[in-house]
This record gives structure tokens, sequence and C-alpha cells, in this order.
């Protein structure tokens, strides 16, 4: 998407980019809640109690379908604070409305998929995420330059569209599966009924996720809003850089979600050998990251650089030069805090992680603060100073995890008054 939008402004670019950080401020929290889901699934697959699935996965959907009663109206507030009276107020606000409409989809989608991951079955995830990723890239490519004649050219407006009528054909998709008449035999998928007292069992323990989750996002709202009000190189950092890490982010993101895929059946079934295996692959996995990352972003950095528009391209590639070793350990260290963070949720020993929550503006956004704000420091410190915050945090996960708490922890069990047996 940034590509397009490159393509058609570099403000473009800088304005979708901090919306989407803006827009994760109220997206993320409520995807922590719905990807609750899929630790719940693993346990009831790990311990072979299938009809409990079903019910679990309906209550997930109900609240994303619920969350816009809070995320909408917050989202337009914020919105008027965060871009006004700066470079990108017009665009960002265009493409970040757009997105606000459209936050219930994510929560959504994660809460189908986690039907899927929770037992295991990645391959179907992944291949109808890649079907959206391109959908969604045909759609931008459409709506962004328009069709001559028959649809107008909508710029960043066009591209936001793109991002939610992707995200919504998945989420179509992964309804008409998850209805399927093997799925209602098995799993209970047709066991539909609202719960408020089954709602509040499976988002609970996600509650303290989703504060974590908000609280970071908007300690990260505020680090891009000081780069965005100083502008210049510092602006220029903050897109760049950005716009990089969320094209590889996707190796930081793929542990995470394996490790929720794999560790929760191994906890439900007992298996805490395997476990251990898996926290050796996991650093195996890691270091690999960091092998194969210092190609692109070490050894040929313009690499990155070369599909973007020809007239933006010279302003990238001068900045990406002057900020690619520190993107490569922002990368490493954030592979290596997602993985941890990951055994960590799966063993929903969450109240650790809400503390590590709670500090996290000491390592991030105070740090940024004095050095940029008040201490003038260069922008390309950013992507270090972000590293280092991921370096602390993974570590603090990493040595609570070796404890062995997790070995003492038995599978949630809902009460038998909350399973629904009402068929759609």
């Amino acid at each position: 998407m940034s590509v397009f939008l490159s393509h058609h402004s570099i403000d473009a670019v800088s304005s979708s980019l901090n919306a989407t950080y803006l827009s994760s401020m109220f997206n993320n929290p409520c995807m922590a809640i719905a990807s609750m889901a899929q630790i719940f699934v693993g346990l009831y697959q790990g311990s072979s109690e299938l009809k409990r699935i079903g019910p679990c996965v309906w209550q997930l959907i109900w609240f994303s379908l619920m969350s816009l009663v809070i995320t909408l109206p917050l989202s337009f507030c914020s919105s008027n604070l965060y871009f006004k009276e700066t470079s990108i107020e017009h665009l960002g606000m265009e493409y970040f409305n757009i997105l606000a409409l459209g936050n219930f989809l994510f929560p959504l989608s994660t809460a189908f998929s986690s039907f899927y991951l929770g037992r295991g079955k990645t391959m179907l995830v992944t291949s109808l995420t890649m079907a959206s990723y391109a959908i969604d890239l045909g759609l931008c490519w459409i709506l962004v330059f328009g069709i001559e004649g028959f649809i107008p050219s909508l710029g960043v407006k066009g591209a936001a569209l793109a991002k939610c009528g992707s995200l919504a054909l998945l989420c179509l998709t992964f309804f008409c599966l998850f209805l399927a008449k093997k799925n209602r035999a098995l799993y209970g998928t047709n066991l539909w009924r609202f719960s408020p007292a089954m709602l509040w069992f499976y988002i609970r323990p996600g509650i303290v996720r989703a504060f974590g989750y908000f609280w970071i996002r908007v300690g990260w709202v505020m680090i891009s809003y000081i780069m965005i009000k100083k502008g210049g190189s510092y602006l220029d950092v903050i897109t760049i850089g950005g716009t990089v890490i969320n094209f590889l982010v996707f190796a930081a993101i793929g542990i995470y979600r394996a490790i929720l895929t794999i560790a929760p059946i191994l906890l439900g079934a007992g298996e805490n050998n395997e476990i251990k295996k898996l926290c050796r692959s996991l650093m195996i996995y890691i270091a690999m990251i960091g092998i194969v990352l210092a190609v692109p972003l070490l050894l040929y950095p313009q690499s990155l650089i070369y599909v973007f528009n020809a007239s933006s391209r010279d302003l990238f590639s001068k900045t990406f030069q002057t900020i690619n070793y520190g993107i490569w350990f922002y990368m490493v260290t954030i592979t290596f805090q997602m993985g941890w963070c990951g055994l960590i949720v799966a063993s929903r020993d969450l109240k650790i992680q809400f503390y590590a929550y709670l500090l996290s503006y000491l390592t991030s956004l105070l740090p940024v603060y004095f050095a940029m704000q008040l201490g003038g420091a260069s922008a390309d410190k950013l992507w270090f100073i972000m590293g280092m915050d991921n370096m602390i945090f993974g570590l603090f996960y990493f040595f609570r995890f070796r404890q062995g708490k997790w070995e003492k922890r038995l599978p949630l069990e809902p009460n038998q008054k909350m399973i629904q047996n009402e068929p759609i």
C-alpha cells in the first residue's frame, strides 16, 4: 500500500502510516481480547472438549461486533487532537476516519482465525490471509489511482477502503467456513446464543492484555506525535522506518501466532517437555531471522527502496541509509520479545504482562521525549531506542517464563450452565 501511495504523494504515505498508528490504539486492544479465543480453543482441543469450541468463538464474535459502540466515538475524538495543525492533517483524517468505521473487522477476523489457529490448522488461515492481502493490493491499486472513465482516483481514501473491504471479505469467507456442516456437528459452531456470563468468562483474561495493548499504543502514538510535530527529518524517519518495519514485521507476528497455536495445545495436554523443546526452537528461529534480515537491511539496503516512486526514492534512500542498522536491531528484538510474550500469553501469566505494560513508558516514551524533544538528538536514534525497549521486555518475559510457573497452571473450565444448546 505504501508503495502505491508513494506514487500518489509522499504526504499520502506519511498520513496513512500515522493514521494506522492511531487506529491501532483502538483495534489492537480489541484484537487482544478476541485472540483469547485461540487460547481457549487450543486448551479445549488439547483436553478433547470439542463441543465447547463453537460457543467460545461465538462469544468473541459478539464482542467484536459490539466493540464499535466504544471505539467509534473515541476514534473521532482522538483524531481531531492527533492530526490538528500538522502537515498531514487533511489526508490523515481522511484515512483514519474510514479505518475507524471498520475497526470491528480487526477483532472479528481475529476471532474467526482463532477457531482454526487454536486447533493447529494454520494452512487455511495462511492461505486466506494471503488471498486477502492480494485483494487488498488489487483494490488499493484500483481505488488509489482510479480507472479513467469508471472509478475516480481516491488517493488515501481508496487505500483505507481497500483495507476495510479486503478484511470484510476475509471475515465473510471465515464465517461461511465456520458454519460448515462438519464444524457444526463436531465443534458446535451453530451454538450462537449470546450469553453475558459466558462472554465475560472468555474476555476477562484478555482485559489485562487489552489494557496493556491500549497503554502501549498510546505511548507509541505519543512518540509518533512528537516526531510528526517536529517534522522534517523526524517525520521522514518515522515514515520510512515504519513503512519498512510494517513490510517485514510478519516474521515477528508469525512466530507470535505460531507460539499461540502450538503452546496452548501442549499445555492443555500437559506436554511440559515439548514446551521446553519449543523454547529452544524459538531461540534458533530468532537467530535465523537476524541472519536473514541482515541481507536486505545491512548488505543491500537499496533493495527495499527501489520499488518506491522515483520522485520519492531519493528521499527514501537518503533517510534509510541512516536508519537501516536501527531497523535491523528493532526487527531482531521485536521478534525476540513477541516470541517470549507468546509463551507468557499461552500460559495465561497475564499479571506479569500487565506489570510490563505499566513500566513500558520508562523504556520508550520517556527516552524519546528527553532525547529528541528536549535534547535535540538526531532522528535516526528513534529505532535504536525502540529496539532497546523490545530487548528489555523480551528479557523480562524470558526470565519470567524460565521460572516454570506455567507447569503448575491448570486449564480454565467454564461453568457448565454457561454452555448454550440452542443451535442456529
